[in-house]
């Protein structure tokens, strides 16, 4: 870099010797030029100044002020007559108005003592023009005071002429002294000139001596390139700016098959390329060749062809200082054939390597899913099962069973997990909720293990009350049950202490959204070798400990997976027999605590169900083609201790209220062979059993001016989907007025408050389950609605039962575009529809992919 900034200083200094002896050489001529326009400017004044008649009109103004003076004398006497008097007048008062008024004389009269002589003249004129125009016998009577006043006009007269005289004096002297100085400003500028034209040659003689030397040098720095040139490994070829080849090195004429004189002063590439890739090649190069201008050399890659056909992959390294005129253009060019099997070789085996990690992934997830199925079949039956009348002993085997199956399930979990991670299919919630909630509830679920070994498990809020955050709940109380759960296998009559913290932000995120977790044990700690291992995965320490507390080794592993993945980080301090601190850090951003809902609000002191258990129980018939929707109101009425019949259409309803009495009916609305409103109608204006039984219609979507229609039809209550439990179990009893159906949505694609509620009152495996079976009902729905050409009824009627399988799990946005489409449908607006229906896809993957999240969790 300094040698480049002294060849430039040394350019620059050159530069200047030349061009500063020439722009003062052309500066001098032009100060020539205005000193010899100034001298024909003076000389032409001069001139002017001595045929100028200004002096010569106010000497005539005195002549004729004294004519006047003698005809006033003559005219008393009676040699002259009147009329000489008043014609001399006349020629003095035109002389005085020329004066006053021609511009060549506005400069002398307008000084001072001019402007006033001709003044007091203007004003004798003018005191006696009336008389002048008037009777002779008058003009005569003023005669002689006439003559006595012309006296003073004619010392007034006398006055101009000698003014005018001195003025004509000064310009010419001034006009002299000016054209003296000019030619003397001549006469050094010419000297100037001449010395600057010698010292110009003298520059000139000492520029061609540089200029030879120069050439000298270029001489024997071209030879040097040249052997340069002949000796490169690398084949060269030199061409000018237009392609045309100036030199090829003999590696060049090896590697191509061309002999150099058969391609020197042609166009090169066309002999060193396909013919039909010719312009692509071109304009490729082309490209490289005006970067390499611009930026330096740049490195490019193409394919060449030899003089006998043969293609192989060339390597080019093009240099181009500057596209000027005479400019060259270099290129280095290199066969790069074995380079390219080298990593061709490379590429096969990471390909080779990555199948068969992706094989052994692919393997671990489905033999994870398929074993997790029956698994799942298998706990649920075991939970049925405990709800049976059993003897201890099969209780004692049960209990062996269902600890056994959860463990099981554990293992086959975290092995699913470690899957979708390397997978990289691990999607995350993006939702609002509480933090010191979700902690309370991952130290609740551990409570029970830790004080069986003797722990206490407490809880410390160093900042205080986190509040409500945004981030992935699920995952993050999967994290913490990990760091709480090991804490609690390894400690034996201890404590436990789960702290929290707010910390300063940092990078991008602002204060307070980066919280800690603090896990603090008294347990048997953890060796300093050992302490990154742990986050490995299947890597286990203790043997005969990890025999007491089992595990697959993949729980902390996945937790360090899960955090960075969030943007977090975990990590442990530890010593050996004093217990362990595992800490993590996430960037939980700070919310607003959501308004309560009033319709989610169980009654004073009591829940809803529990209020609607208080009641006897009832018989209770469910309409509803859906049989996750059916399965969940099952779970949740026979749980409340009310009898269930349940139909898969309105005919199969109407059928069942038709044989005997139900104390209440629960219909869906939009259902295949039969409607809700069809079933309603047709047992209310009959005479059956269940012609004034309570009838609650549940719903995904309706628009309000349909509510007062369901209201016509008989329906007493309509409910909008999802329906939690204790909205349902409040309406079970007495009458209650139809409320809208709301279609609200949060904006979240998951509402996973919903699934929390659904995992509460079902279990996490079974609501899995049930997502797994929406996940399939979903994919085969959306592929369905792709087969149609434009919405119409029947889309209307599919969109409206995805809607309510959507509303069951929480899936707002999904519901919502269902819901808009339905509407659409049913108002003719079918542009609104297509339009939201080709969302469709986009937003099901969406949903897809938060669903499949929350079963990670």
């Amino acid at each position: 870099m300094s040698g480049m900034k002294k060849r430039w200083g040394l350019g620059a200094l050159r530069t200047l010797r030349i061009v500063v002896p020439i722009v003062s050489f052309i500066l001098l001529l032009s100060l020539m030029a205005t000193l010899v326009v100034d001298v024909r400017n003076g000389l032409r004044a001069v001139e002017a100044s001595d045929s100028d008649n200004g002096q010569w009109v106010m000497i005539q103004t005195e002549v004729e002020v004294l004519r006047l003076q003698n005809s006033l004398s003559a005219a008393k006497t009676g040699t002259q007559t009147l009329s000489d008097v008043r014609r001399w007048y006349d020629v003095l008062y035109s002389r005085l108005t020329l004066l006053s008024q021609s511009p060549l004389y506005t400069e002398f009269i307008q000084q001072p003592q001019n402007l006033a002589h001709l003044q007091k003249m203007q004003d004798f004129m003018d005191r006696w023009v009336s008389v002048i125009d008037g009777p002779d016998a008058e003009l005569f009577a003023a005669l002689s005071q006439m003559e006595t006043e012309n006296l003073v006009n004619q010392a007034e007269a006398r006055a101009l002429s000698l003014n005018a005289l001195l003025s004509s004096s000064k310009v010419t002297d001034a006009t002299r002294t000016k054209i003296s100085e000019t030619l003397i400003g001549l006469a050094l500028t010419t000297l100037a000139t001449f010395a600057l034209l010698a010292l110009f040659a003298i520059l000139l003689m000492r520029l061609y001596r540089i200029t030879h030397r120069q050439a000298l040098e270029n001489e024997q720095t071209g030879t040097r390139l040249q052997m340069i040139i002949a000796s490169s490994p690398d084949a060269i070829v030199v061409t000018n700016r237009g392609g045309w080849a100036v030199e090829f090195n003999p590696v060049a004429e090896q590697m191509f098959g061309i002999k150099r004189e058969d391609i020197l002063n042609q166009i090169a590439l066309p002999k060193i390329v396909d013919p039909a890739q010719y312009e692509d090649i071109q304009t490729v190069i082309s490209a490289a060749i005006r970067k390499a201008a611009k930026e330096g050399p740049q490195r490019i890659e193409i394919e060449g062809m030899r003089a006998d056909g043969t293609k192989f992959p060339l390597e080019i390294a093009i240099a181009a200082k500057d596209l000027v005129r005479g400019a060259l253009i270099i290129a280095f060019m290199r066969d790069v054939s074995a380079r390219h099997a080298s990593d061709q070789a490379l590429k096969d085996a990471l390909t080779k390597a990555r199948a068969g990690e992706k094989a052994k992934a692919e393997f671990l997830a489905v033999m994870s899913h398929e074993m997790r199925t029956p698994l799942n079949g298998l706990i649920g039956s075991i939970d049925l099962m405990a709800n049976t009348k059993l003897d201890p002993a099969q209780e004692e085997l049960l209990r062996v069973m269902a600890i056994s199956g959860d463990i099981l399930l554990g293992h086959v979990n975290s092995v699913l997990d470690i899957s979708r991670s390397e997978a990289g299919k691990v999607a995350f919630a993006k939702v609002d909720f509480d933090l010191d909630r979700l902690i309370d509830d991952c130290v609740s679920n551990q409570t029970g293990l830790a004080m069986a070994a003797g722990n206490s498990l407490t809880v410390h809020r160093v900042t205080g009350a986190l509040g409500f955050v945004h981030g992935d709940p699920g995952l993050l109380r999967r994290i913490l049950l990990n760091l709480i759960g090991n804490a609690v296998k390894f400690t034996r009559n201890g404590s436990i202490t789960i702290e929290t913290e707010r910390q300063p932000g940092t990078g991008q995120n602002a204060p307070g959204e980066i919280v800690e977790f603090r896990v603090i044990d008294t347990g048997i700690g953890i060796a300093p070798e050992d302490q990154e291992r742990v986050f490995q995965d299947f890597q286990t320490l203790d043997a005969s400990y990890e025999r007491q507390a089992s595990g697959t080794g993949l729980g902390l592993g996945i937790a360090r997976r899960l955090t960075t993945a969030m943007g977090g980080s975990i990590g442990l301090e530890s010593e050996v027999g004093s217990g362990s601190v595992f800490w993590l850090r996430l960037p939980l951003a700070v919310v607003d605590a959501p308004k309560a809902s009033q319709q989610n609000t169980a009654p004073t002191g009591q829940t809803a169900q529990q209020a609607s258990a208080t009641k006897a129980p009832l018989d209770i018939l469910i309409i509803e083609d859906n049989e996750i929707n059916r399965f969940l109101l099952r779970q949740y009425l026979t749980a409340a201790g009310h009898g269930i019949t349940e139909a898969a259409d309105g005919v199969e309803g109407l059928a069942a209220a038709e044989a005997r009495y139900f104390d209440l009916i629960i219909t869906d609305i939009s259902m295949p062979r039969m409607n809700g409103i069809e079933v309603t109608k047709a047992i209310r204006s009959g005479t059956g059993p269940c012609a004034r039984t309570r009838i609650i219609a549940l719903t995904a979507h309706a628009l309000p001016e349909e509510v007062e229609r369901f209201s016509k039809a008989g329906i007493d209550v309509c409910l909008a989907k999802p329906v939690a439990r204790e909205v349902l179990m409040s309406h079970l009893h007495g009458s209650s007025p139809l409320p809208m159906p709301t279609g609200d949505s949060s904006g979240k694609v998951i509402e996973t408050e919903a699934l929390d509620e659904l995992s509460s009152a079902l279990g996490q495996e079974m609501v899995e389950n049930l997502i797994g079976r929406m996940i399939d009902d979903g994919d085969k729905t959306v592929e369905k609605l792709a087969g149609f050409a434009s919405p119409d009824d029947e889309v209307a009627k599919i969109v409206h039962q995805l809607a309510g399988s959507c509303a069951t799990f929480g899936a707002s946005l999904l519901r919502e575009a269902l819901a808009t489409i339905e509407t659409a449908i049913k108002r003719g607006d079918i542009d609104t529809a297509s339009q939201h229906l080709s969302r469709l896809p986009g937003l099901w993957e969406q949903t897809r992919d938060s669903l499949v999240s929350y079963t990670a969790v």
